[in-house]
């Protein structure tokens, strides 16, 4: 039953991880701890792990294209060209069950979102600090609480809206609101990007009851590659050989992180795996402060802090609640 579970909220990551978002809130089984589970969860911890880093080894070798002049675009492309790649052999064996539609124009509207929080998130990792940009990416989570009740009909309680409505005032601290200036349009991409792949975690939530994941996957990794390329032709820069092999690398590594996260969620907790995802930020600190000479200031730590700790009470909460609700007590979430 447990195994079920963890295969089915796989389907539903693996589908999402196509649009670039890992760890959402929105599917998390209750955390099981029981001596039977240590060694699943151990395996999935692992994964995890070398998920976070296959994304930081992206994130760092976008911010060093970004460094030589590459444009943003021409990022993206290659990135979803690895996924095109990596996804082939599946399509192969799927055959044309892989192109199967029954709601056509929700893909598209969720290849849409995906593809605008790619460009999105592409230009935040660019241009800011990589603490900042990943801390603010993790407030996709309260995105997502919002947009379950907008589009699901989900229902939320008291207590994770204040949960959400904190997490925000942790953003806004983030935004650094000195009253000097605006924040700039890469801490307004990093929030757009969150709350696009908002977007799109809860369509696939939605989408994952009549299409596959591979279908999701699939679509979006052509869209975002057949959009992405009239934008990276126009601003081609063409790369040394050096720089090609950075590219391919950091293409791969965001297949990597996808293909590592997906394992960790089919082999462990999910709401445990979402919590250890948050190595993330402690990665993107420390090669932000050895490679780029980034030093987080006490804005970003205290609006990450807050953020972080609002979306690890809504992922805790929300199992919670999913587990009294899979044991009938008629409890409110």
């Amino acid at each position: 039953m447990a195994l079920d579970r963890r295969r089915q909220c796989a389907q539903l990551h693996l589908a999402m991880g196509a649009s670039g978002a890992y760890g959402g809130g929105l599917v998390s089984p209750p955390i099981i701890l029981s001596p039977n589970a240590l060694s699943s969860n151990a395996r999935g911890a692992l994964w995890m792990l070398a998920s976070a880093g296959c994304f930081t080894v992206m994130a760092i070798l976008l911010k060093l294209l970004n460094q030589a002049h590459y444009p943003e675009s021409q990022m993206i492309f290659f990135r979803c060209a690895a996924g095109v790649v990596a996804i082939v052999p599946f399509v192969m064996r799927a055959g044309s069950s892989a192109f199967a539609m029954k709601r056509p124009w929700v893909v598209a509207r969720r290849c849409f979102f995906s593809t605008l929080g790619f460009f999105a998130s592409f230009y935040a990792f660019a241009h800011l600090p990589l603490a900042d940009a990943q801390a603010i990416s993790f407030s996709r989570v309260l995105f997502i609480t919002v947009l379950a009740v907008w589009l699901l009909k989900e229902h939320v309680g008291v207590r994770r809206w204040a949960a959400v409505g904190i997490g925000f005032v942790g953003v806004l601290i983030m935004l650094r609101p000195t009253g000097d200036a605006p924040p700039d349009i890469a801490t307004l991409a990093a929030l757009a990007s969150a709350f696009l792949f908002g977007v799109t975690i809860v369509t696939v939530k939605d989408l994952t009851r009549d299409h596959s994941s591979l279908t999701l996957v699939a679509y979006t990794n052509v869209f975002t590659t057949l959009v992405g390329l009239p934008f990276a032709f126009l601003a081609w820069v063409q790369p040394t050989w050096i720089d090609l092999l950075l590219f391919l690398g950091m293409g791969f590594a965001g297949v990597g992180a996808q293909s590592c996260y997906v394992r960790a969620l089919s082999s462990a907790d999910a709401s445990l795996m979402g919590l250890i995802d948050y190595v993330r930020l402690p990665l993107a600190i420390f090669f932000g402060w050895l490679i780029f000479n980034e030093r987080p200031d006490a804005w970003m730590l205290t609006g990450a802090a807050i953020i972080i700790a609002s979306t690890v009470y809504i992922t805790w909460r929300e199992a919670r609640n999913k587990a009294v609700t899979s044991s009938d007590t008629g409890n409110p979430p």
